[in-house]
């Protein structure tokens, strides 16, 4: 008897244990993607528009010209997820390669369309910076890259 009280006792530690190790539930759910993209947008757009030293003026155009681009891309940004997925699909389904090469120059051609809108609308916010600002932006893009590139290509390692 005195031993398995012992068994009981012991599992009850065990147990309330583990209740208690487990993670409490997030306070507040995070964000869904979209609006979290949307958020972050703004906050690169103001750290940007502060080290670049952009004017009100030139502010509220480059604000104007990433607006419209986003505007623009977005039909183009759902069928690219469309195309994507009937690509994935197609592989999963075991279509032919014709399939899956057509399947995939669709992509590609949606994703062309994309860049272009987005270098169109850079080219058109380059063009409002100052020389100074420019060599600004550019040495800011330069300290993106090679962030996101690790040392590879500031140590003119891999792929150089």
């Amino acid at each position: 008897m005195k031993n398995t009280m012992t068994r009981f006792a012991t599992m009850a530690a065990l147990a309330s244990g583990m209740m208690f190790a487990q993670s409490p539930a997030p306070s507040n759910p995070p964000q869904p993607p979209a609006q979290h993209r949307q958020w972050n947008r703004g906050q690169m757009f103001e750290r940007m528009a502060t080290k670049l030293n952009l004017t009100e003026d030139q502010t509220q155009q480059a604000r104007s010209i990433w607006q419209a681009a986003r505007t623009s891309s977005r039909p183009l940004a759902q069928q690219l997820l469309q195309s994507r997925h009937a690509l994935r699909d197609a592989a999963k389904a075991g279509k032919s390669d014709a399939d899956i090469d057509q399947l995939s120059a669709n992509v590609g051609n949606l994703a062309g369309q994309m860049a272009a809108i987005r270098t169109k609308a850079f080219a058109k916010f380059y063009a409002l910076l100052t020389p100074d600002q420019r060599t600004q932006a550019d040495q800011m893009a330069d300290h993106a890259r090679s962030m996101f590139m690790g040392r590879h290509e500031r140590a003119g390692g891999a792929g150089q």
